[in-house]
């Protein structure tokens, strides 16, 4: 059995701050403006509009974007009640108002998984790093690394050039409000509950975004440059709006590009990260169109059972209440069993979750060690709020989960009595069976974590970065 305190220590030691300067990643698509507000049992505080009556939330049926303030108090007591991750989308300016006059905006920063991981990327190292913009609003210019590359149009041609080098003038609705809540005792307008645990709420005003809009130099110019880069990272299609415009009209147009890029450069990988997706007409199209183009996708432990059940809704918002590894890893499984070309990415609290085709030991190795260098990474985040540099991880306490031992250990039993299995989850990490291989790793434990949006991007782009071949 290995020690994972000594797997930690000597993955650190292997990997240095120029690792990742001979990668190259083109990412998109959707970066914003993340609002974000601290809730806690002493902040929360609501004057709110006459005839809501939020005692009916457990009769409430959600409905897949926020037109009413009620919609909104409904979506944000689940969430609350519920200690899960959601992300939802306001249908007006006027409910938006209402949360800026409400709530106290603590920070403001860049946003969208795009934006988050293209920072993440130029912090850490990363050679070029190509990000598609979908607007050149003027809240982004000082949000953006100045060094990251876009393509712009010059006359009747295109080119790359540093962010800086830009003028940001537009102003488009942008804004995605991030409310971290911490667990605790909560009351509400004489409802009184309990947030099991620290997470995130989100809604977002967001037209651009919903559009999944890209440039037309982007579209047109990207196969002449994609030999170049080894990965490419997606995101961003959770936000799609069909009142703008019907899925195949916004998403057709990528699924046209991606098939171009793969054409010109077969060897290319592509990562798709996942986001809370309400509307299950949406995530079937995704999951049709998106997945089969696609080498790894990431996913929370809430994205994982929205997409890998095909039950009632209810159904699965029961099970949500009742997540262990074995029943993560059974919803794991049959999306994997759907999808069997894919390597998922599964985050939750306490340990890390990679299913994928059977691979070598040496690439299981690889990807073990992709896992624990996203575990430093995110838990740095957890810490700090943010990730200034490669370095900086080598500052983070070594506190591994203990919940994450005890799940890895319930699932290798698990695993043990429903497949022939070789290899160890809980003493090695590394785990195989005839028809796919498992890496889990225990992860850190954070104490007083100050961040929480963008921990799931962070997670899977590190272990992407990280583990696959170039």
């Amino acid at each position: 059995m290995i020690s994972w305190h000594d797997a930690y220590s000597k993955t650190l030691e292997q990997v240095s701050k120029n690792f990742f300067k001979k990668r190259n990643a083109i990412i998109g698509f959707n970066v914003n403006i993340d609002k974000i507000i601290e809730i806690t049992p002493k902040t929360i505080s609501l004057a709110l509009p006459g005839g809501i009556d939020l005692k009916s939330i457990d009769k409430m049926k959600f409905p897949s974007s926020i037109n009413t303030i009620e919609d909104f108090l409904f979506y944000f007591l689940d969430s609350m009640k519920s200690g899960k991750a959601a992300e939802i989308v306001i249908s007006s300016i006027e409910i938006a108002n209402w949360i800026e006059n409400n709530f106290e905006i603590n920070n403001i920063q860049i946003g969208g998984q795009a934006g988050i991981i293209a920072n993440l990327f130029k912090n850490i190292n990363v050679g070029n790093v190509l990000l598609s913009l979908p607007t050149y609003d003027s809240k982004l210019v000082n949000l953006l690394e100045p060094t990251l590359l876009t393509v712009v149009e010059e006359a009747n041609s295109y080119s790359i050039c540093e962010i800086k080098e830009l003028e940001f003038t537009e102003n488009e609705p942008i804004s995605h409000y991030i409310f971290e809540f911490k667990a605790g005792n909560y009351e509400i307008n004489s409802i009184k509950f309990v947030a099991p645990r620290d997470n995130r709420f989100i809604v977002s005003y967001d037209k651009v975004n919903s559009m999944v809009k890209f440039s037309k130099g982007f579209y047109e110019f990207s196969p002449n440059f994609i030999s170049e880069y080894s990965l490419a990272i997606i995101s961003g299609f959770h936000l799609v709006n069909e009142q703008l415009n019907s899925y195949e009209g916004i998403i057709n147009p990528i699924i046209k590009m991606i098939e171009r890029w793969k054409k010109v450069n077969p060897d290319l990988y592509i990562h798709l990260e996942i986001a809370s997706t309400n509307n299950v007409k949406l995530r079937n199209f995704v999951k049709k169109n998106l997945f089969p183009l696609v080498n790894s996708i990431g996913v929370n432990e809430q994205e994982l059972i929205f997409f890998s059940s095909t039950r009632k809704e209810q159904e699965v918002k029961r099970l949500d209440q009742q997540n262990t590894s074995t029943t993560l890893f059974q919803f794991l499984h049959g999306l994997f069993s759907e999808y069997s070309h894919l390597r998922i990415h599964l985050h939750y609290l306490g340990y890390f979750l990679v299913i994928s085709p059977v691979i070598s030991n040496k690439e299981a190795d690889m990807a073990k060690k992709a896992l624990i260098l996203s575990s430093y990474f995110a838990a740095l985040k957890a810490k700090k709020g943010s990730i200034g540099s490669f370095h900086e991880i080598h500052d983070v306490e070594l506190n591994l989960s203990s919940k994450g031992y005890e799940e890895l250990k319930n699932l290798q039993l698990y695993l043990e009595s429903q497949f022939n299995v070789k290899g160890n989850l809980f003493k090695t990490g590394i785990l195989e069976t005839p028809s796919f291989s498992l890496i889990g790793i225990p992860s850190i434990l954070v104490k007083n974590s100050r961040k929480l949006v963008g921990l799931g991007d962070t997670i899977s782009s590190i272990a992407v970065l990280f583990s696959i071949d170039y």
